[in-house]
């Protein structure tokens, strides 16, 4: 086994995502740590040995698995530094301290860590002699990772000190993306790093502006203008492009699992915050504006990506037209089945089909990352979060919405199912089963085993779920109002998760939950 033991010596972690200064990047990309392993090799000297150590690390064919401690992110505060890039006297109308150069905002993005101890873990991987001796070398050299502000000390660590990863690549249940390396990083690095020019420019400039050697002064200009006649050369930021797919290891045994849906159950969780609303909470008949909302944002962010992709975003092929199979749905994630529970909304599911293409998966993950904040006019503008707390609320545990793996054999809606066409019958009792009859349709749509009984009923058997007619009713393309109702389902034999039925399945309506029988139930399972 290799392992990188990295101690955060402030207590603190700080490096901000790549696409976004704002917010803090927790868990460390094995891609940030490699470059700041690459970093302490060239300002140390470039030794041989320890570059064929990296060159070694980038071709390894696995992503490190992860041991790291939860992260409270800071409130960003906005700083005003001196620049380093801009010469000349300062601007500013500060009379009582005399700067000579103009300060700019500037933004650190911080994690708070519950420990200061972090890990990366390769397996499965034993390296030899002489690579061992140059990684502990290239580790000892390590001072920070991301910002200058956070020192750390990195070694390679013992079996014993790491323990079980907490993060692991997965890209078939990937909730996060992080940056990670591949052959040929090292060499890019030093490319666009171009140390070599740099010094050589840096050299000469001083040459050019020595007075007291006229022949090597003279000397110093010519080589300038014909070596750098664009002036300084050019150096560019590093940028890593290759993503892995994390996951929690899955705490679940190795058993035949129980029927299942055309929905996939590992799906990503994301909490609903406030960011500047009128309200603490939304409540469960606000999920219609929210999806629909938070659908056309992930289209917005998505033109760049395959129309695949693209599809599976908004359920409709290139032409416009429905999409004929599965695509992302919404699942919200709201406090019931609790005796004190008030239906208020915690958070989202975004469920995508089974089977599934890597490649869509990590395209839809893409633009789910773009999307950090939904303005729902008078309901304010709230921010959603990937949910990647070790702890979890029990809500936001896809397993108590999907009973995945051994599944249920009851089950009750939280949103009403909407009907996918009117009953024609006025009789009350040929109505009701006319209904029950599009709910065991709408079973059979996703996969499901037949029901051995439908209830159709005005009220949620989870308690703290609103009466169907409080919902919002969803409008077909006559601008005609479609019908609702909440249900309760009964299997023969346990079946998993994610329920979505009827016409609104996509959109959140139609989500239902399992109904966990007794109060010792729950807590067996907790």
């Amino acid at each position: 086994m290799l392992a990188f033991g990295i101690r955060y010596l402030n207590g603190f972690s700080a490096a901000a995502e790549f696409d976004n200064r704002e917010q803090s990047e927790w868990p460390p990309h094995p891609g940030r740590v490699f470059m700041a392993m690459a970093a302490a090799h060239f300002q140390t000297g470039a030794d041989s040995v320890e570059r064929q150590a990296l060159e070694w690390l980038e071709k390894l064919d696995q992503a490190p698995a992860m041991k790291v401690p939860e992260a409270v992110q800071r409130a960003v505060v906005t700083h005003y530094v001196p620049v380093n890039d801009k010469a000349g006297p300062s601007s500013a109308m500060l009379q009582s301290v005399p700067l000579t150069r103009d300060r700019q905002p500037r933004t650190f993005a911080r994690a708070w860590l519950e420990s200061d101890t972090a890990f990366l873990v390769w397996p499965s991987v034993e390296p030899r002699e002489p690579i061992l001796t140059a990684l502990k070398s290239l580790c000892s050299k390590v001072t920070r990772i991301g910002h200058s502000s956070a020192l750390v000390h990195m070694w390679v660590a013992r079996p014993e000190e790491v323990g079980e990863p907490n993060w692991v690549p997965d890209e078939d249940r990937a909730v996060i993306r992080l940056r990670v390396v591949a052959p040929g990083t090292l060499e890019d690095l030093e490319r666009r790093y171009n140390g070599q020019a740099v010094e050589t420019y840096a050299s000469l400039k001083a040459a050019a502006e020595d007075e007291s050697d006229k022949k090597a002064q003279r000397a110093a200009k010519k080589r300038i203008k014909e070596e750098f006649p664009n002036g300084s050369p050019r150096q560019d930021r590093p940028c890593l492009t290759i993503t892995q797919g994390y996951a929690r290891p899955s705490q679940l045994k190795e058993a035949v699992a129980a029927p299942g849906t055309v929905f996939d159950p590992h799906f990503l969780v994301l909490r609903l915050e406030p960011e500047n609303a009128p309200y603490r909470y939304l409540d469960l008949p606000c999920v219609l504006a929210l999806t629909q909302r938070w659908r056309e944002a992930l289209l917005s962010h998505s033109n760049d990506l395959p129309d695949t992709v693209r599809h599976v975003l908004s359920g409709h092929d290139s032409n416009g037209g429905v999409l004929k199979k599965p695509h992302l749905a919404f699942l919200p994630l709201a406090f019931v089945g609790h005796e004190h529970a008030d239906g208020h909304l915690m958070g989202f599911g975004l469920v995508l089909p089974v089977g599934l293409s890597r490649d869509d998966r990590r395209g839809v993950l893409k633009a789910v990352r773009r999307v950090r904040n939904l303005k729902l006019g008078r309901l304010g503008v709230w921010r959603v979060e990937p949910e990647t707390r070790e702890s979890v609320p029990f809500t936001l545990r896809p397993e108590r919405w999907t009973a995945h793996p051994h599944g249920h054999t009851h089950w009750a809606t939280v949103t009403p199912v909407v009907y996918d066409r009117h009953p024609k019958s006025d009789d009350k009792a040929t109505y009701v089963a006319e209904v029950a009859g599009m709910i065991r349709q709408a079973c059979m749509c996703i996969g499901l085993p037949e029901l051995r009984e439908v209830v159709v009923t005005p009220v949620s058997a989870h308690p703290g779920v609103p009466p169907a007619y409080v919902f919002p009713r969803l409008r077909r393309k006559d601008d005609s109002l479609r019908r609702h109702t909440h249900a309760i389902l009964v299997f023969d034999r346990p079946v998993h998760g994610p329920i979505l039925l009827g016409a609104g399945r996509y959109r959140g309506y139609g989500c239902c939950r399992p109904m966990f029988e007794t109060v010792s139930e729950v807590q067996k399972d907790e």
